[in-house]
């Protein structure tokens, strides 16, 4: 398995050893000797199985049939310490050893949900799949059965290794899914690639387009943006021969890209007349994909929505496993990065069919939202563990390469992580390669849909933080006179230039002061005060955040219970003065359960602490791009300062991984105006333009 997965941690190989031996036995047990059951022959038991175009391994898959018609047993194995563990808030959800968890069953669930709705042997044959979960250490599991969990697990059971689980409960389990093998099936399986249900997508798409229900709403310039995006996949598509496309659609924070991504999606697959052919959305980070995914879920309340949803990782043709067992076999086939064209030459020569990777045009149309974040190992911030082949070449080329039609949606100014470094030059130059023979650009400069519309906001913010021609080499000109607000709501921006703007606006236009509500900024002289208002408005029945750069370590990940922390161990333990006492503010960093969920603070689910409390964690640049709340409250902190010369960056202040290399050579350069620091500096403005832009009705400033 080791050799097989390239997974090879103490942890993995010790749950191996311990589980998969009781599970020989459960099935070696005399209670399975009357179903007929065969699992002698490769493909009829699949074991660490990787499902396609999904960055997920089923622990087993047991292949054969029932009734005459083909099925598939997805099996999870927990080796789990279950004793004290309890049914958490709501479905989904068990609490263990002090945290939320996800419950095992829901986990199957996604798997068997993803695989009838999104695998090509499933659709083929009209298999049945089914899951259960087998606890391979304890016992004890009885609490997973009770609500609200007793429906998820009446359809997708729990086990143990126990004597009567193993003699009674387990056997009868596939005495109704799985009685007699299937070789043709199994084979079938074993090779499927990702395939759409049409039916099912189509029902997520039409509940996205339902105005009364869906959380994507169309306005003005996206409008537009969304209807020649459309017509231009719907032309290159319509073609008895579709044409190669690639469609840059290009916009500022808040001009609506997501927007148009969903809708553009929805609006292709609830089309009547559209080819046969895969339309997925692809994300590009962790948070932007478990974001899509329960948005998707949401907006059409069916279990597995989510899975058209794609990653940009899981274009390469090769997964990491694969790839390292092609260089064990030929170990001087294969160069560096820098060579990745020869290596994808010597990939088409060895294996051809891409086995375990996205294959050439296996996508009718992808999205890709946030295109600015996707991967270039061309250049060494590229190379790394980035959950992909790097030596086989750019995300962005495998994008065109597995698609017919490829929509990037980017604003280069959002790429502040050093891997993120690919450029609509990087695109057109591999969509040339490719043979792609139309390429559109279309803008979304000037809409405006947070900020309360005000367009005026954002451009003082691009200004000010010097991503304008106008601005930054002198502050004093550049910025707003804010109103310091103490404990109370600040001046309002964007609504009249003389009270909210003074004149530094009289370059711009007069902005029309009915279209738009107020959008409120405030500066507050204690962080308690920031949190007092922003609890004020939530009581108005508005969302909100709080918000910061990197100008802290995140020392509470991985910790089980980091909201139950003492203050002094909390990521954030900011010391401030009431006038008569120092008191202490303290929050943690970002809770991202199993280490890529980021919708617990984005979303704030039930169950989780950010639905009882949103502004009990501080959310970072990462986890919010992409999303929008009324209400920010941003921590300006010590890592971005203003001097007379200008802006300037403190490397010991900075503790963003994703920019590690940049830091280290900032830290390492003597002088602080050298390309190193203005390296750094210009990552950290993108941060701080980020967390600027995503409040829709108001800003609220405390600065360290």
């Amino acid at each position: 398995l080791q050799d097989l997965t390239h997974r090879r941690s103490p942890e993995e190989a010790e749950a191996w050893r311990r589980s998969l031996p009781g599970i020989r036995n459960a099935f070696s047990a005399p209670s399975f000797s009357s179903l007929d059951l065969y699992f002698g022959n490769v493909g009829n038991l699949a074991l660490e199985y990787k499902l396609p175009a999904m960055p997920s391994w089923a622990d087993m898959v047991l292949l054969g049939r029932h009734q005459e018609r083909p099925s598939a047993v997805m099996i999870e194995l927990k080796h789990w310490i279950t004793q004290g563990d309890l049914p958490g808030h709501t479905e989904g959800l068990m609490e263990r050893h002090g945290r939320v968890d996800g419950h095992p069953s829901d986990q199957v669930r996604g798997y068997v949900e993803q695989r009838t709705n999104f695998h090509s042997a499933i659709h083929e044959r009209n298999a049945s799949v089914h899951g259960c979960v087998v606890f391979t250490r304890d016992p004890y599991y009885h609490t997973y059965a009770l609500p609200p969990n007793k429906v998820l697990t009446d359809t997708f059971p729990c086990f143990s290794l126990e004597k009567q689980d193993v003699a009674t409960r387990f056997p009868n389990f596939f005495k109704t899914r799985l009685t007699a093998p299937d070789r043709e099936f199994a084979e079938a399986f074993e090779k499927g690639v990702y395939r759409q249900s049409r039916s099912f997508v189509r029902q997520v798409g039409e509940q996205i387009l339902n105005r009364e229900s869906s959380p994507f709403v169309l306005l003005d310039n996206q409008r537009i943006a969304f209807a020649l995006s459309k017509a231009r996949v719907s032309q290159a598509v319509s073609l008895r021969r579709p044409k190669k496309t690639v469609i840059l659609i290009e916009g500022p924070p808040g001009s609506g890209k997501s927007v148009v991504a969903a809708k553009l999606w929805a609006s292709l697959v609830t089309d009547p007349d559209r080819p046969e052919g895969n339309v997925v959305v692809t994300t590009t980070s962790a948070s932007q994909n478990s974001n899509w995914r329960y948005l998707f879920e949401l907006a059409s309340g069916l279990h597995g929505a989510g899975g058209a949803i794609v990653k940009a990782t899981g274009y390469t043709p090769l997964s990491t496993q694969r790839f390292g067992s092609l260089r064990e076999t030929f170990p001087t086939a294969f160069k560096p990065e820098s060579h990745w064209r020869e290596n994808m030459a010597m990939l088409r020569s060895i294996d051809p069919n891409f086995r375990s990777g996205s294959k050439d045009n296996e996508f009718l149309v992808s999205i890709v939202d946030e295109a600015h974040a996707l991967i270039n190992p061309e250049h060494s911030e590229g190379r790394g563990q980035f959950g992909f082949t790097t030596a086989l070449g750019p995300q962005a080329y495998h994008i065109i390469r597995s698609s017919v039609v490829s929509v990037f949606l980017f604003d280069p100014q959002q790429g502040f992580r050093d891997r993120e470094n690919t450029d609509v030059g990087d695109i057109k130059q591999w969509a040339g390669e490719l043979g792609v023979e139309i390429i559109e650009e279309i803008s979304l400069a000037g809409s405006q849909f947070r900020c309360a519309g005000s367009i005026e906001y954002s451009n003082w913010v691009d200004r000010v933080l010097g991503f304008t021609a106008e601005g930054a080499s002198d502050f004093s000109q550049s910025s707003v006179p804010l109103h310091s607000a103490g404990n109370e709501q600040g001046a309002s921006a964007g609504q009249s230039r003389e009270t909210a703007h003074g004149n530094v606006l009289s370059g711009l236009p007069v902005p029309n002061t009915e279209r738009f509500l107020p959008f409120k900024v405030g500066i507050f002289e204690t962080p308690s005060d920031l949190e007092t208002a922003l609890r004020a408005v939530i009581d108005q029945g508005n969302s909100a955040r709080l918000l910061a750069s990197y100008a802290r370590e995140w020392r509470t990940e991985g910790v089980a219970l980091p909201h139950n922390l003492p203050p002094q161990l909390m990521d954030f333990n900011i010391p401030y003065s009431t006038g008569t006492e120092i008191r202490n503010w303290a929050k943690i960093w970002n809770y991202v359960p199993n280490g890529s969920d980021y919708t617990h603070f984005i979303q704030a689910p039930e169950g989780s602490k950010m639905h009882h409390d949103p502004l009990c964690e501080i959310g970072c640049p990462y986890a919010v791009r992409g999303f929008d709340f009324d209400y920010v409250g941003v921590l300006w902190l010590s890592d971005l300062k203003w001097s007379a010369s200008g802006w300037k960056i403190d490397p010991a202040h900075v503790f963003e991984r994703g920019i590690s290399r940049t830091i280290s050579k900032a830290k390492a350069e003597t002088n602080s105006d050298g390309p190193a620091h203005a390296a750094l500096l210009r990552a950290i403005l993108e941060a701080y333009r980020i967390i600027l832009t995503r409040p829709m009705k108001g800003l609220f400033l405390w600065f360290e």
